[in-house]
């Protein structure tokens, strides 16, 4: 990647690599129009949804990127509501992590007018006596976030969705404290029974399994199962292609790349991942050659080494920018953040700067400088991005579980 590109243009890339599609990135997300009608009819009947599918799937993008924005068009009308009104979502949206209810106090707090409990210009001054205050109330009982709705409604016509995304962390959790983790799922499935909340949570198909483990929520899961679907050729064209051609892109793809794309990824477990972030290596390839209306093509491709290696070579890349030692720390990170799970699956495991620190016998700033080369915004392989410093109890991710398997 040549460095000159400016952050503007980094900013405005038709395809976003490894992390999933944002919900302010829907104009640009392709080939799921017809899941996205799946999802909503599914939703206005149960007010829950169990969005499963293997790891690359899309699962997330479909959400935050297709969901969400559909729900803020106004598409999806609960029959309570007077005729001709159009509802306003607040949307508190996890990950659960090893503080489920931490995480889901901060999303409400922030997401909607539950618990805030001072006026909204002392809001940020507030806020985390708000959310202690909040965590508290929620740990009552598995009917604590109905009983706070009914004390505190949401404003007329509002509706409130929980997301939690990559549920099957609950189940790396359980195994720290069994008791929590069932009471934040019996939480969960008592606030979808309220008229006015509606969840919808995603997670790795191969853990259906580990859902055993807690009341109601098979039967729950059965009631709202969304099963990702792979994209069809055209879909996948259409993903390919079209970002590309819109008018505040003004770029095209080949129609060879485009076939030999299809061939390429058509048996790939991470087919999407893979595909999203070659398109942004051979975007800012193009960008950085100074092409006005940037076309990709084979030849782009060629020069990535092909669909397969250019995930490997780009981590390379980044990896071959640290000295010595400090690949030695970023080693033992990237160890650090992926398990071993039951049934021989790797799994994603964040962990918090302090931790690698305390593991890899280094200072806090050692290991701050070894992430850097992997958050940059044309990289994507660690959360949180470039441009949100990191501190002793910040949370480092892997983006997508493909860059384990890749």
């Amino acid at each position: 990647m040549n460095r000159s590109l400016t952050s503007t243009s980094r900013a405005s890339r038709p395809y976003p690599g490894l992390r999933p599609f944002r919900r302010d990135e829907a104009n640009r997300f392709f080939g799921r129009e017809e899941q996205v009608d799946q999802l909503l009819d599914k939703l206005a009947e149960t007010h829950f949804l169990a969005v499963l599918g293997t790891s690359g799937s899309g699962k997330s993008s479909l959400i935050r990127a297709g969901l969400l924005p559909a729900l803020d068009s106004g598409v999806l009308i609960p029959p309570e509501l007077p005729a001709g009104a159009v509802p306003r979502w607040s949307v508190a949206g996890i990950c659960p992590g090893d503080r489920p209810f931490s995480r889901l106090a901060v999303a409400l707090a922030h997401a909607t007018g539950i618990g805030r409990g001072y006026p909204i210009d002392e809001r940020d001054k507030y806020i985390d006596e708000v959310v202690n205050n909040l965590e508290q109330d929620l740990r009552r009982g598995s009917r604590a976030l109905n009983w706070l709705l009914g004390v505190r409604p949401l404003p007329a016509g509002e509706r409130l969705l929980i997301l939690v995304d990559q549920f099957e962390e609950l189940f790396r959790f359980q195994r720290e404290d069994a008791e929590e983790a069932a009471n934040f799922v019996a939480l969960l499935l008592a606030a979808a029974s309220h008229p006015d909340c509606y969840l919808v949570i995603t997670m790795r198909s191969e853990f259906l399994g580990d859902c055993s483990r807690y009341p109601d929520l098979p039967e729950a899961i059965n009631a709202g199962l969304f099963l990702t679907p792979r994209l069809s050729p055209e879909q996948l064209a259409d993903a390919i292609q079209l970002p590309a051609r819109l008018p505040e892109f003004g770029g095209d793809v080949s129609d060879g790349l485009v076939r030999r794309l299809l061939q390429e990824a058509a048996h790939e477990q991470d087919q999407l991942p893979l595909l999203q972030h070659l398109l942004m290596r051979l975007w800012d390839n193009a960008v950085a050659k100074g092409q006005a209306n940037p076309v990709l093509d084979e030849v782009g491709l060629a020069a990535l080494g092909g669909l397969n290696a250019a995930l490997d070579r780009h981590a390379d890349a980044a990896f071959a920018e640290l000295d010595p030692d400090q690949r030695q720390t970023a080693e033992v990170l990237f160890r650090a953040l992926t398990e071993r799970a039951e049934g021989e699956r790797d799994t994603r495991r964040p962990v918090r700067v302090s931790e690698v620190a305390r593991i890899a016998g280094v200072s806090l700033g050692q290991v701050i400088v070894c992430t850097e080369p992997f958050r940059q915004a044309d990289r994507s392989f660690l959360m949180p991005p470039a441009d949100q410093p990191l501190g002793p109890n910040a949370v480092i991710d892997i983006t997508h579980e493909a860059l384990i398997r890749q």
